[in-house]
């Protein structure tokens, strides 16, 4: 229980009064009023409600301090690492490796500039990346390249430029290289005609199932001679066998 005493007589025979609310302030708030019967003088005191407020202050406050020191201090969000999307990182992984002189990079980067995949549509970027993974050895480049120049896709039409790289994916056994390079050598180009290479080619393509080579190169058989065509078969066997082996020491 708490005792109040008046501050004019220091009687303890005091009593809470009453009083309008139009005549109370905010600083009232937490303050009662009091009158002493001995002196008849009025007065104001600490209210209880003003000690309770102060008593649940306290606690929140002690509750806060053992919230913290048992969970510690609440930690900044870790850094969340950049997400990119799988295209994104697949298209940078392959510039860098085609400015490496990654053969096989450097023919996929020719191909995303053609159709404008992840970089801007360029038939010039396209070529020059072209030339590129033909100059590093990517067979496909290589017929891709030589058909460029035998049509003038991009390019100045150059035929023995053509020739050069269409034979160069037609040793390492692309099929449609060597059906297009017998086609040259048949006449069909501005190269010399040369009847035994053009069916030498013709023939490996047939054998590799290139529609239209058969007929080909049976068309070319009826202008050969009896030996021309065993020269002709026998260097067909030769890349061949060439080829073999060169694919064997490729795995």
């Amino acid at each position: 229980m708490m005792y109040r005493t008046c501050p004019h007589c220091g009687s303890l025979d005091v009593r809470r009064s009453g009083m309008r609310s139009a005549g109370l302030s905010l600083r009232h708030y937490f303050r009662s009023p009091y009158r002493c019967r001995t002196c008849r003088r009025l007065f104001w005191s600490v209210s209880s409600r003003a000690y309770r407020l102060a008593v649940i202050g306290g606690i929140a406050v002690m509750a806060g301090a053992i919230g913290v020191n048992l969970v510690g201090e609440p930690k900044p969000d870790a850094a969340v690492p950049e997400v990119r999307p799988p295209e994104v990182a697949q298209i940078e992984a392959t510039v860098k490796l085609a400015k490496q002189n990654d053969a096989a990079a450097e023919h996929e980067l020719a191909r995303m500039y053609a159709a404008g995949r992840g970089v801007p549509q360029s038939e010039k970027e396209r070529l020059v990346w072209l030339a590129r993974s033909a100059e590093h050895g990517d067979v496909e480049a290589q017929y891709e390249m030589g058909i460029a120049l035998r049509y003038g896709r991009g390019v100045i039409q150059d035929y023995a430029r053509a020739a050069t790289w269409l034979e160069r994916a037609a040793q390492s056994g692309n099929g449609l290289a060597q059906f297009e390079l017998g086609l040259m050598y048949r006449g069909d180009a501005g190269i010399a005609t040369d009847n035994v290479k053009a069916y030498t080619w013709l023939n490996l393509a047939a054998a590799q199932g290139i529609i239209g080579a058969d007929v080909a190169r049976d068309i070319v058989l009826r202008k050969l001679a009896p030996a021309e065509i065993s020269e002709a078969q026998a260097e067909a066997r030769r890349l061949t066998e060439a080829q073999h082996k060169q694919s064997a020491a490729a795995r």
